[in-house]
């Protein structure tokens, strides 16, 4: 069911219009709007089911503003619009294009600037799971539109007041961590297998007769059980033809493990992720051959149990290696997920936790963070982390809420402020500082001035040239201020939180333009500059298409 009868929200929007002609845009040209279209998301799905974590708003296709209720929209902002269909056609010669075409010209009349706001995400969603006039008139046609409230001065507190609550909680459920506290070292040897990786290659070029023969890197992953044998092969779809079975079966005779994960002299099951380049050559390498390993992780129930690490080779080591810590039954981790969940939070409310543990080499990067009203849980998330876990040296944190409360028209890019800084390895001092950013202002709209951020983040280090940033960002919503970014040199590595349904196509161009790198709970997404044009690329188990504005899903699994 959707939150809101969108009733009310289309007379709230004949009551903006009225409030607001003097800032009507002009309607978009014909051609304009065509090219608008062309770079929506675009997916499909068996039927429509609305995002949990979000306000939904819905607009059937029938609409018409005569017998509606109004809704006050003052206090919130859109956020997202999907326009939803069914692919059955009862007449072939239908366009569905044109009808989508005027559904959103008319939906853009009545919200003028919806069209140009940069902080919306639009997707087309086509139902597959009816075939009949009769089936498909339960399945909503129409838009669902979905909306955050608005921070003010009164929302801020309120989160504010919330927060010092969880984080007394978590304090006195767990005393502040020391620099010793950090967990016994404990012996730790990556998977081995049995063949070599030029020798896997070689078993795989025998067993893999795919007609389809186009170059391409394939990633795969495997689940290991503790004894080495192999539970499950997935191939991960690359837009170009592949024979997957094929492909999965070949690989699950190519690659025999001598045992599992051995940590603590026990064995644990574990994922493998690897990549083979396609055709595999008699000669051809990719490193040492034409198939490797790239990754191997412990399922969660290990995971709590140890910390392990992965290293690369270097002087001391000729091969890459891993080191591993027992904790006290896992308590950093599970006491992150414990405390998420008795707050019911969103499902990735630990993502900050999550990616700062898998990464452990991330200590002298700077953090810059958005303590807006809408990153509140992963705010609580971020000092959870430090709470529970000890800094090492001194760590700069760059704090922003987007203007300091000042109106929204108020704003210009470049100079919003809201900016706050400091460098300490004190928990109290961290949290001191982020408090007085929040007390400070709660955002307002739905963008952020996160560049401007990273920019002074980035004048506050020794080296600005060469710095490294962590933001941790609001997957929903797209910085204002983007364009600041033009020159940097900074190399960015963003945690993106709330990738509930997919990754916003604007952060993965943001990130292909220069050479950043993002993060989420589910894994690392890094690399994106190399893409070209034209291609398609899986992530994550959805489908983008690489155009010359950026990035546009193609395909939602």
């Amino acid at each position: 069911m959707f939150s809101v009868s969108f009733r009310a929200f289309f007379c709230s929007i004949i009551l903006l219009l009225t409030t607001c002609i003097a800032r009507a845009q002009t309607a978009p040209s014909e051609a304009e709007l065509n090219v608008f279209y062309d770079q929506l998301n675009a997916y499909r799905t068996e039927r429509y089911q609305p995002l949990p974590d979000l306000e939904a708003l819905q607009l059937p296709s029938t609409f018409s503003g005569a017998d509606l209720q109004a809704l006050h929209l003052t206090d919130r902002h859109i956020v997202r619009v999907d326009l939803v269909y069914t692919a059955f056609r009862l007449n072939p010669t239908f366009n569905q294009r044109q009808l989508n075409l005027s559904r959103i010209r008319n939906l853009a009349a009545g919200v003028p600037g919806l069209l140009q706001d940069e902080s919306v995400t639009w997707t087309l969603v086509e139902q597959t799971g009816c075939n009949s006039p009769a089936a498909c008139q339960p399945f909503f046609h129409g838009f669902v539109v979905y909306v955050a409230r608005h921070a003010t001065a009164a929302t801020s507190r309120a989160d504010l007041d919330s927060l010092t609550r969880k984080l007394r909680l978590l304090e006195k459920k767990h005393p502040k961590a020391s620099k010793k506290a950090q967990g016994k070292k404990v012996a730790c040897n990556l998977p081995t297998t049995r063949f070599s990786n030029r020798q896997m290659a070689r078993r795989l070029r025998r067993l893999y007769h795919c007609s389809q023969r186009d170059a391409q890197l394939v990633k795969f992953e495997l689940r290991v059980a503790a004894n080495g044998t192999i539970q499950t092969v997935k191939v991960q779809p690359t837009g170009k033809p592949l024979c997957t079975t094929e492909l999965e079966e070949a690989i699950r005779k190519s690659v025999v493990f001598s045992s599992g994960f051995p940590i603590n002299r026990k064995m644990f099951p574990f994922i493998a992720k690897g990549a083979i380049r396609l055709p595999i050559g008699p000669f051809q390498l990719l490193g040492e051959a034409d198939m490797g390993f790239t990754n191997f992780a412990l399922p969660d129930s290990a995971a709590r149990l140890y910390r392990v690490f992965l290293k690369k080779k270097n002087k001391q080591h000729k091969n890459d290696y891993c080191e591993a810590r027992i904790t006290k039954k896992g308590e950093l981790l599970a006491a992150a997920d414990t405390a998420a969940d008795e707050l019911a939070l969103p499902p990735d409310a630990n993502v900050v936790t999550r990616v700062m543990q898998r990464h452990p080499e991330w200590s002298k990067e700077v953090v810059v963070t958005d303590v807006t009203g809408s990153m509140f849980p992963y705010t609580y998330d971020l000092l959870a982390w430090l709470q529970l876990s000890a800094l090492e040296d001194e760590k700069t944190f760059v704090f922003f809420n987007d203007g300091n409360d000042q109106p929204d028209k108020d704003k210009r890019v470049g100079k919003t402020g809201g900016l706050y800084h400091v460098k300490t390895d004190s928990y109290e001092a961290i949290k001191s500082k982020l408090i007085e950013t929040m007390k400070a202002g709660g955002g307002g709209d739905a963008p952020e001035n996160d560049a401007e951020a990273l920019l002074y983040a980035q004048q506050l280090t020794a080296a600005p040239d060469s710095t490294d940033l962590i933001l941790i960002a609001d997957n929903y919503t797209f910085p204002r201020d983007a364009k600041l970014l033009k020159n940097t040199t900074a190399h960015v590595r963003i945690i993106l939180c709330g990738v509930h349904d997919y990754i916003n196509p604007k952060y993965l161009a943001l990130a292909r333009k220069h050479n950043f790198s993002l993060h989420t709970i589910e894994g690392d997404i890094e690399n994106l500059s190399k893409l070209l044009e034209g291609e398609t690329i899986t992530i994550q188990g959805q489908q983008y298409l690489v155009t010359k504005d950026g990035f546009k899903l193609v395909q939602k699994t």
